[in-house]
């Protein structure tokens, strides 16, 4: 398995001596990617995001492993996967919190239908639509969220079509982002050309 890791932190947090975080934050990844099912939920998650986005008219890509730095708090955290989108089209979804609960709501419900049960692994799903869904109080925003991953849920549930659909855009996440060598490659922090919607993180 092949895998790159891209750093978003400052550049000097990587001369050597690394960083203790930032090798935590490797071995974390390098013990996710390599046990099978939290990689396989990783795919699964991710790919129910991309389809579900794809549906809106929103174009993804795939991001993979990923460490980062919040200069603010001075926390790092990893990102075992990402599905890629502008800023733009997601704030636009936004708008419409339905649409956006349902985007969200994907990738968790995948995990649980998929897998019979979600594999522990933190996510920023519902954080993220607190924080961007326009136009609502918390309170009303916790009964669209649930509502939704209630219906998602029984959809999927109930459709096998969709549930292979998944399956098949979880296969070309992972060769997209594994590949099928067993080595480690580092890539340079460059911008993204997208940005990246990240959904399974961990907090160091």
């Amino acid at each position: 398995m092949v895998y790159s890791i891209k750093y978003e932190l400052p550049s000097h947090k990587l001369f050597p001596p690394k960083h203790r975080k930032v090798i935590e934050g490797e071995k974390e990844l390098a013990r996710v990617m390599s046990d099978p099912r939290e990689r396989l939920a990783v795919s699964y998650h991710e790919a129910a995001h991309a389809l579900n986005f794809r549906k809106f008219g929103i174009e993804t890509r795939y991001g993979g492993p990923s460490v980062l730095h919040d200069c603010c708090t001075d926390l790092y955290s990893v990102s075992y996967g990402s599905a890629m989108v502008r800023d733009t089209d997601y704030l636009k979804l936004a708008e419409t919190s339905e649409r956006l609960a349902r985007v969200l709501v994907a990738g968790r419900v995948a995990e649980s239908v998929l897998l019979g049960s979600s594999v522990s692994l933190e996510n920023n799903d519902f954080a993220d639509f607190l924080q961007f869904a326009r136009g609502k109080g918390t309170a009303e925003l916790i009964g669209i969220w649930k509502r939704v991953e209630e219906e998602y849920s029984r959809e999927l549930s109930a459709d096998l079509n969709q549930q292979r659909e998944i399956v098949h855009e979880a296969a070309r996440f992972e060769e997209q982002i594994c590949g099928v060598d067993r080595s480690i490659r580092e890539v340079s922090n460059r911008p993204a050309e997208i940005a990246a919607y990240r959904t399974a993180t961990f907090v160091l």
